[in-house]
């Protein structure tokens, strides 16, 4: 049995299995790029034991086809908060995230019927 990062249900091999699968499914897309806007950007990945650590380098408005868990990965974790200062109502001030800033994204040409 194998145990998911994110919380403690165990999983089996075979269910990880069908998971590899699904992921290294390709995908088309166009990478956009907003930080710096119109710029490249270079990342490392590997998110399987047994996969191969890939390096990635992409240019904003290009189109590419890659797995979906690299598609995936550029859309769900390539952002970083910003925080600011949030007021109680007892004029306490508390620090939260005021938003979230996209790097880059990754806009699938395939459409899902």
């Amino acid at each position: 049995m194998l145990t998911k990062r994110k919380n403690t249900k165990k999983i089996t091999v075979e269910e990880m299995n069908k998971m590899k699968e699904k992921d290294h499914k390709m995908v088309k897309g166009i990478f956009r790029c907003f930080e710096p806007v119109g710029g490249s950007f270079k990342f490392s990945f590997k998110k399987y034991p047994g996969d191969e650590v890939l390096t990635y380098t992409m240019v904003d408005g290009c189109s590419y086809e890659v797995p979906v868990m690299i598609a995936k990965h550029l859309n769900n974790n390539c952002a970083y908060p910003v925080h600011r200062f949030r007021l109680d109502e007892n004029g306490k001030s508390s620090p939260e995230v005021g938003k979230w800033i996209r790097r880059c994204s990754f806009e699938s040409l395939e459409f899902a019927a």
